[in-house]
């Protein structure tokens, strides 16, 4: 752990769009933080990155960076077949760890990864920016506070556009990202939805899925049904191949008292039989999913710098990926897969 009058020093795993376009641009941004080291298979980008952000020094092989590199925190941007065995070799090597989502592939990688971490003590932080949002954050306080009464019904939603995977081809091999659409959007909007309504325990969870392409393929689109402990459920749709020239981003809370929805952040409640709207006034000229990657890696450096638990953590991420697994089982099965936490 740095002293706190020393900068955070980071090296960064992967330098592919997330890193370059969210990830550097907010660690230049922290006046705590020393850009490092930047490890990409692809030793031409690898350089180019180096030149371009500042970087020290730059490397092709993620072992070798282990061992030779001064830096007190990793932050992984990989694919996601190597998140587990490169956060598991990270934490062992006393640095602390940030993995962008989903954790793993599935929840059985995501557990080894939570316990490596709290067997050698150090900090493993999971990249969901949504959690950073302003607005969700403002949506959530409501929701805590039972300003909106008991939840119902969450329903949440990311339709992209058809495109075309030629960049990451390994976006669409199972045994690379472990699963499609349902992995990829599903997750962080299981997490957002699960966290902005106070919910902790699953009951059980129903999914189809469409869209796979050959025995080894993934699904470009699902839908899925969660129930929670305590009656609430989740209700969510994600697709790959939106035939829409719009992409499509939604999150609807419903409570006994009230309803709050992102995006743009709306929240009504019943004041004495009248519907209210009560939403507060937030900065209109806020790109709040932008500045969710600043206000993300901040905290993941104040955590790094001051040892302390981060807002979302390895364990955390495990009950999210193991509705991920129910939902590809039920998919499989045909019936409704029964959770107990």
């Amino acid at each position: 752990m740095p002293a706190m009058a020393d900068k955070t020093k980071i090296a960064i795993v992967g330098a592919g769009h997330v890193a370059q376009v969210a990830h550097i641009p907010a660690y230049r941004a922290n006046p705590d933080v020393e850009l490092v080291a930047i490890v990409d298979e692809d030793p031409v980008k690898a350089r180019r990155i180096k030149e371009q952000a500042g970087f020290k020094v730059w490397y092709e092989d993620f072992a070798e960076m282990l061992k030779k590199a001064d830096v007190d925190a990793i932050d992984i941007c990989t694919p996601n077949y190597l998140h587990a065995p490169m956060a598991i070799a990270a934490l062992r090597s006393g640095r602390d760890v940030m993995c962008e989502k989903p954790l793993a592939r599935n929840a059985t990688e995501a557990q080894k990864m939570v316990d490596t971490a709290e067997e050698h003590g150090r900090i493993l932080m999971v990249a969901m920016n949504n959690r950073f949002r302003e607005d969700a954050q403002v949506l959530q306080k409501f929701i805590i506070g039972n300003e909106l009464g008991d939840v119902h019904v969450i329903k949440a939603g990311w339709l992209r556009r058809a495109t075309d995977w030629k960049d990451r081809a390994w976006f669409t091999e199972r045994g690379k990202a472990g699963g499609g659409a349902l992995l990829d959007l599903g997750t962080p909007l299981i997490d957002l939805a699960m966290w902005v309504g106070g919910i902790k325990k699953t009951t059980g969870v129903t999914c189809s899925m469409f869209g796979r392409k050959g025995k080894d393929g993934v699904e470009d689109s699902g839908v899925a049904m969660v129930r929670f402990a305590g009656g609430a459920c989740l209700m969510l749709e994600v697709n790959w191949n939106l035939r829409d020239p719009r992409d499509v981003v939604y999150l609807q809370v419903y409570g006994s008292k009230g309803a709050g929805v992102l995006t743009p952040l709306q929240v009504h409640k019943s004041i004495q039989g009248v519907l209210v709207n009560v939403t507060p006034a937030l900065g209109k000229q806020k790109n709040f999913y932008k500045d969710s990657y600043q206000a993300e890696i901040d905290h993941f450096i104040q955590c790094v710098r001051k040892q302390r638990t981060p807002l979302v953590s390895g364990k955390d991420a495990v009950p999210v990926m193991r509705i991920v697994d129910a939902m590809y089982e039920s998919a499989s099965s045909g019936r409704e897969v029964e959770l107990s936490g």
